[in-house]
């Protein structure tokens, strides 16, 4: 069958009954193209034609094999094929024109068939119950797609019989690298952004039937922009540029990792993003978007952060490392860290790409980034398929709650269950699998730790200061008030007694600049 068969067949999926006119409005095709088609769909016997003249309609007549439903791909408004889905089975098949690169897990002469729909595309799908609401009036999951106009990376999913109504808008997008600063953004810790808020309560605090962003993840979003003139932020139905994450006073095992299964609150949850993020970017020089907080009702903050995929109307594909492992997101805390070094390794060929993940390596078992695993870590085209580190997201510490818990969400490997402490020995295994050789992988190693020990206690400072002028109180403790620097200070404290222990300061000659500091902190504890 045709394309352009196709595409006119499949309108009928969502229109009942149509005119030649409505199909001419609804497709884009041209009149004679449309007419032509159409008496041929008929005496194939696909339409059956009613009335006479201009009262005249058409309807599909179905048999058991065309039951199912079609979007077209694009990416970087590129057609990349069809996805074809329905009766609990999908199939995509590439466009005979397209010569491009083929989509991870998708070979191009393959029968890409299969009961479940492909990682590639399951992983761009909002999770749990946030899929949920966009079924509610929906078939399946794979119609989601199709309403995602916010999708991360440069993929869009149209209905197929609007596939010649689409107008593209391909121009030559710019490398990434050389306007990432403008997309990237700046800002300092703590960046209070004491805008007025556009969006109604019943959003903010998820009472909505509806889901209100396309981003993928478990946790509560909305796609946003800034007006920075008028000091107002709204939420953006299409060309978000900015992520708003509400303020959620009943989070619930929000980290994967947690043994007790109890209802929790984690206060100045958006505070801590915001801070760990701060830091990357601005102390340790890591690809990260500008983030910022905004006041909640009743206290606390909302988190905002700036998309990395976005510049005007361009978007750079992206892909996260579960799609890169071609595994569902349901299986994000599945893997280990060098399988997600080896996958990522074979990708990116970038040195200083490669280094900055080993550097992000070290820094999430420093801050006890628990929020690790295969959905936040990803690469990003940075031009002409060259991938990079994808700047980072959802760099959170669950050690300023739990204090010794897991300081990954992740172990090293499948028989090595270390979910972070990490020695240096495991550090340079890490390095190893990124092939990265063992002196410039010492001094990246030595060099984030150092970062992190000399500079945090700045970060420390700055938030006693923030806590003087705002009410950051976590708890009343017989003895004091309890405040959000509190658990910061501790969990640097216990960071340096452990590189200590783990012999990573003696191993990198850093016993001696931090022996004194060791002291004072061991009298403390």
């Amino acid at each position: 069958m045709s394309q352009i068969e196709t595409i006119v067949l499949e309108l009928f999926e969502s229109y009942p009954e149509a005119t030649t006119k409505d199909i001419i409005e609804r497709t884009g095709l041209a009149r004679r193209t449309v007419q032509k088609y159409l008496s041929l769909l008929v005496e194939k016997g696909n339409l059956q034609a009613h009335g006479k003249g201009r009262g005249r309609y058409y309807q599909r007549v179905y048999t058991n094999q065309e039951s199912l439903s079609h979007l077209a791909v694009l990416k970087n408004e590129v057609l990349i094929g069809k996805l074809s889905y329905g009766n609990g089975s999908y199939s995509f098949n590439y466009d005979t024109n397209y010569k491009g690169v083929e989509l991870l897990g998708l070979l191009r002469n393959d029968d890409n068939s299969s009961p479940y729909l492909y990682p590639v595309f399951e992983n761009l799908l909002p999770e749990y119950e946030r899929r949920e609401r966009f079924l509610q009036e929906l078939k399946e999951s794979a119609d989601i797609l199709s309403r995602l106009y916010n999708v991360q990376g440069d993929f869009k999913f149209i209905p197929y019989f609007e596939l010649f109504k689409y107008k593209s808008t391909i121009e030559a997008r710019p490398a990434w690298h050389t306007v990432k600063h403008k997309i990237l953004g700046e800002n300092e810790y703590p960046n209070l952004m004491d805008f007025q808020m556009l969006i109604s309560e019943e959003i903010l605090e998820e009472q909505s039937t509806k889901e209100h962003s396309s981003l993928s993840g478990y946790q509560h979003k909305i796609d946003i922009n800034i007006n920075f003139e008028k000091g107002t932020i709204q939420e953006a139905k299409e060309h978000a540029l900015y992520l708003l994450k509400p303020l959620n006073r009943t989070m619930i095992d929000y980290f994967e990792k947690d043994e007790n299964r109890q209802k929790k609150y984690y206060p100045f949850l958006a505070l801590n993003e915001h801070l760990f993020m701060s830091f990357s970017k601005n102390e340790l020089g890591l690809n990260t978007p500008q983030s910022g907080i905004v006041w909640a009702k009743g206290g606390d903050f909302h988190y905002v952060v700036k998309r990395y995929d976005r510049y005007d109307n361009y978007a750079y594909g992206q892909y996260d490392m579960a799609q890169l492992l071609n595994i569902s997101s349901d299986k994000k805390y599945k893997t280990d860290t060098l399988t997600l070094m080896e996958a990522f390794s074979k990708k990116v060929k970038d040195e200083a790409s490669r280094l900055d993940m080993l550097k992000f390596q070290v820094y999430s078992s420093l801050i006890q980034h628990s929020d690790f695993h295969a959905k936040n870590m990803g690469i990003l085209d940075a031009g002409k398929e060259r991938y990079i580190l994808a700047p980072l997201y959802d760099v959170i510490s669950v050690g300023l709650y739990n204090g010794e818990a897991h300081d990954l969400g992740l172990p090293l490997s499948r028989t090595v269950r270390k979910f972070g402490k990490y020695n240096l020995e495991d550090y340079l295994t890490i390095a190893k699998t990124l092939k990265i050789g063992t002196i410039k992988a010492k001094r990246a190693i030595k060099q984030t730790i150092e970062t992190f020990l000399d500079r945090f206690p700045k970060y420390i400072k700055r938030t006693i200061e923030f806590e003087q002028k705002h009410n950051l109180k976590i708890q009343d403790t017989r003895i004091r008030k309890k405040f959000f620097s509190s658990p910061m200070q501790s969990m640097y404290d216990r960071r340096l007694i452990q590189l200590k222990k783990q012999g990573v300061l003696h191993d990198l000659g850093l016993i001696e600049k931090y022996g004194g500091v060791l002291g004072s902190e061991l009298k403390k504890l």
